[in-house]
């Protein structure tokens, strides 16, 4: 009876990590290819002005912030170690930009969101001149 109690327990286990151990993590692309990464960065400066645009634009706050996760997300798709830790900048600069912006304080959010666009330009460009 211990052993199969033992065993039972054991292969729940078992069924319980194997989903987690097979997942990707969301928004990565393992192996990037040059043409992949060139289309993130693009995708990404395309994102951020949007969302800066809606910003100026006076577009309401829950779609606004919507947009900012889909800059977060865009970003996180560039997989180059070249250009990591700029584009952890520029992702800081977003987050901040995202919080003023839920706290009503939309000129500070502005300017922080202006500072992350100019920083994934940036990004691009050291990426193509590396």
């Amino acid at each position: 009876m211990k052993k199969l109690v033992l065993a039972f327990f054991v292969s729940f286990a078992m069924l319980a990590t194997a989903p987690s151990a097979m997942a990707k993590p969301a928004g990565k692309v393992a192996n990037q290819t040059q043409a992949e990464v060139e289309q993130s960065l693009l995708d990404t400066i395309a994102v951020a002005e949007e969302t800066l645009a809606a910003m100026k634009d006076g577009t309401d706050k829950d779609t606004v912030v919507a947009m900012f996760k889909k800059t977060k997300q865009t970003a996180k798709t560039i997989e180059s170690s070249v250009v990591l830790a700029d584009r952890d900048r520029a992702l800081s600069k977003v987050s901040k930009a995202r919080s003023a912006y839920k706290k009503d304080q939309h000129e500070k959010a502005e300017e922080l969101m202006t500072d992350a666009v100019q920083r994934f330009k940036k990004v691009n460009e050291k990426y193509h001149n590396f």
